[in-house]
């Protein structure tokens, strides 16, 4: 009987689902909801519902337990153990099969008194948790896409592929500015250096999920993107004053904000600017998330730390201790707590000497609920998995993502209009292709009739013996499809001598990878033709050879900077 008062309430709502709509120019529109509008959408079901959870049950919505290895019949057993008895407020999916994730998820809304909400960290699509399905672009390649239209469709059709799971939330997108190459945990998944670049980016993306039916998660506040420390290992320090954090770190926050962001996850950084207590999180930090997230910018959605398992989050203290502190902070939801049982007492615990009320957990619960009410979905997840692969790996998704890699072309040297790369018959023409590029090779042997090298990245002497060979040819195209090679001391001499190469006779460059490893290849500059793209997936290798061969345009604008090389917005249009 647990269920009826849950379903008897849903049922009229579900037919209100919130989704984009399609004008008759095919541009989808925004309709997506406030915060504040959810909140009253959802009042009634929200105070009814809350009035039927005991305190400990109203504890435990504030809590999200992570899921991983279901194929382990014990370990999954113990999730469900732990559903129905403390009745958790939702999950976090990690590694598994879509059809895995179908049958976890459905059997745990099953087991949970209330609707569970679903979450999934996945910034480039399912792919970064589920295998097997379309795999998106990092950040670092839509920073270079210059049609925020398109990044909004990619963030609409993730959230359609979230839905067929029955999945509520994505962690994403990541609105972290990467103002440092050294950052050895942001990197590629952020949309770049540039600040505007990066809000308008992140609100797309954001506003493609939330319109459809699939709440975003601005992280990792208040920026993550200027650290040279990864705060899963340690509490990274970001030192910077307050006047420059407003200007540079926080801004696509507030962009996001006023544009009615859902979901927001505090990170574990000391911010000395913002929080003077030395050592302090900022997930832990009432100045950062009550004085200034709640107040100064006023944010209304949800605040939800980052893994509390992370080191950086660690410093507080053991298991549950942890929890209690960051919802005082003024967080409304722990993921990835380690010890549901202990964290409800430390709440309580906290309660008695004044830490945090009952009307700080009435608060918290009831926004939470508000977003259940609206975010879960009435229809059972697909059953069938070749069914529910397939559906993911629509011809529309599958589609789109080639599109995005297209509009992600960036030409940084085209002098005496190199490109598109015409063969001249009077010129001995070979291409060189470092590293792994079959799409590549395959399209461009069909497409041009010039000899193609593939050169061995783990064979030193048999590289030498082909560059050897070379001397016969008088022009080339150089073609990076690995460019982790590049970046290793011992292969300095190689990449001297392709450089050389390629700077021979309006010959040109094209790089596939992240826009930092380009760095090694200075000479490039000195070019005739360098275009790249940020990636060497085969949909990045389709790309590349299209624009090389004339057959879609160049608009894509570097998302960082490349030492002295080039700045972060340099690119040339190419329009065909």
């Amino acid at each position: 009987m647990r269920y009826i008062l849950l379903f008897t309430m849903t049922f009229g709502f579900m037919s209100c689902h919130v989704n984009g709509t399609t004008n008759p120019s095919g541009k989808l529109e925004n309709t997506m909801k406030t915060p504040a509008s959810i909140y009253d959408f959802s009042q009634h079901w929200v105070d009814s519902v809350y009035m039927n959870l005991t305190e400990d049950e109203r504890i435990a919505q504030l809590f999200w337990l992570a899921v991983e290895n279901p194929e382990k019949e014990a370990v999954y057993k113990r999730y469900l153990d732990q559903i129905e008895t403390y009745k958790p407020g939702g999950v976090i999916l990690f590694s598994m099969s879509p059809s895995i994730a179908s049958k976890v998820i459905t059997e745990m809304q099953e087991h949970s008194k209330i609707p569970l909400l679903v979450s999934v960290d996945g910034e480039n699509g399912l792919a970064m948790r589920f295998p097997g399905v379309v795999v998106f672009p990092h950040a670092m390649t839509l920073g270079a896409v210059q049609d925020d239209e398109l990044v909004y469709k990619l963030g609409f059709e993730i959230a359609r592929q979230c839905r067929l799971l029955g999945i509520h939330v994505n962690l994403a997108p990541v609105a972290d500015v990467n103002v440092n190459p050294a950052n050895p945990i942001i990197g590629t998944r952020s949309f770049g250096e540039n600040p505007v670049n990066v809000a308008s980016k992140a609100t797309a993306y954001m506003r493609g999920l939330q319109d459809g039916g699939v709440m975003a998660v601005g992280k990792h506040f208040p920026g993550h993107g200027d650290t040279d420390k990864d705060s899963h290992k340690t509490l990274p320090l970001v030192g910077k004053s307050r006047e420059r954090l407003e200007s540079v770190e926080l801004f696509p926050f507030a962009s996001m904000i006023k544009s009615g962001l859902w979901g927001l996850m505090s990170a574990h950084l000391e911010v000395p600017a913002m929080e003077p207590k030395k050592g302090l999180p900022a997930s832990f930090s009432k100045s950062i998330l009550i004085d200034y997230l709640r107040d100064s910018l006023n944010y209304e959605g949800l605040v939800i730390t980052d893994a509390v398992n992370m080191q950086g989050a660690k410093t507080m203290g053991r298991p549950g201790v942890v929890d209690a502190l960051a919802l005082a902070a003024g967080n409304d939801v722990v993921e990835f707590t380690e010890n549901l049982l202990a964290a409800i007492k430390e709440v309580k615990k906290s309660i008695e000497t004044g830490l945090l009320s009952w009307d700080d957990i009435e608060k918290k619960c009831k926004r939470t609920l508000a977003f259940k009410y609206y975010l879960t979905s009435k229809s059972e997840p697909v059953a069938n998995p070749d069914s529910l692969v397939m559906k993911i790996n629509s011809m529309e998704a599958r589609l789109l993502n080639q599109k995005l890699f297209e509009a992600s072309v960036t030409v940084l040297n085209n002098n005496d209009s190199v490109f598109p790369f015409i063969i001249n018959e009077d010129e001995k023409t070979a291409c060189l292709v470092i590293g792994h590029a079959p799409v590549f090779v395959s399209g461009f042997k069909e497409k041009f009739n010039i000899p193609v090298i593939e050169l061995s990245t783990t064979n030193g002497k048999a590289f030498d013996n082909v560059l050897a060979s070379t001397n016969k040819f008088s022009r080339f195209i150089v073609v990076i499809a690995d460019s982790r090679w590049g970046r290793q001391s011992e292969n300095s001499t190689r990449r001297l001598r392709l450089m050389q190469l390629a700077e021979k006779n309006r010959s040109v460059a094209l790089f596939l990878g992240n826009a930092y490893h380009l760095k090694g290849w200075d000479k490039f500059r000195h070019i005739a033709g360098l275009a790249m793209v940020y990636q060497d997936t085969s949909e990045a290798q389709e790309a590349i050879l299209n624009f090389i061969a004339g057959e879609i345009n160049a608009t894509g604008r570097l998302s960082v900077s490349i030492g002295e090389m080039y700045k972060a917005g340099d690119g040339f249009d190419l329009i065909f």
